[in-house]
């Protein structure tokens, strides 16, 4: 059943972009690339709307309404449907994330701080003048706006855990409640990684 718009949607500024993004994703994906009959002359390239709906397992209706941005219900499911669909790799599936609405999901095992979602790097840079970082599931600082450099002395390239700064950083010594803090941040950071038991990221 398709689930009509609502009022409002997708931040202004984003439609164009997700429309622009999905648009073109679709152009690049062939009917053969996705095991489907050529069917004589198209006058558009790549994939057609309908048919991206089909195979993604979505109505054709929603997904025209995704491509324009309007404020319908999305769960990651069938944003990865999507995804799979269009070919996306693991940065544009997570660009799609964010363009949607919906926080994207965690990066793949060995992603590299230069992968890192346009989306994302945008989102932090919008912080500023205020400092802001990303970490990855072992709480490694995979990305920072300027701000975050200033503050904190991040050095670019340089690979940094939030935990192990916590413990060796002689500035966090002399802060008040260290041991609480200390605590705090071990029971977070062991939730964090319940949530992917299987990495071998962090001992």
């Amino acid at each position: 059943m398709t689930t009509a718009p609502r009022a409002g949607g997708v931040r202004p500024h984003r439609r164009d972009e997700l429309r622009r993004f999905l648009t073109s994703r679709r152009a690049r994906v062939s009917p053969a690339e996705a095991g489907l009959p050529a069917g004589g002359v198209r006058r558009t390239p790549g994939l057609r709307r309908e048919e991206v709906a089909v195979l993604a397992g979505v109505g054709t209706t929603w997904y025209q309404w995704l491509e324009q941005g309007r404020d319908i219900t999305v769960s990651p499911q069938v944003l990865d449907g999507v995804a799979r669909v269009l070919r996306l790799s693991s940065v544009e599936r997570r660009h799609l994330y964010v363009l949607a609405g919906l926080n994207p999901p965690l990066p793949e095992s060995g992603q590299r701080p230069d992968d890192l979602c346009p989306g994302l790097r945008r989102l932090i840079d919008a912080w500023l003048p205020w400092p802001a970082h990303i970490l990855d599931p072992c709480w490694n600082t995979v990305a920072h706006n300027a701000s975050a450099a200033l503050v904190w002395g991040f050095r670019p390239g340089e690979r940094r855990n939030w935990l192990a700064d916590f413990f060796t950083d002689p500035a966090y010594r002399t802060a008040d409640r260290r041991e609480d803090d200390a605590r705090r941040l071990v029971a977070q950071f062991r939730a964090s990684r319940s949530e992917r038991p299987g990495s071998e990221e962090a001992a």
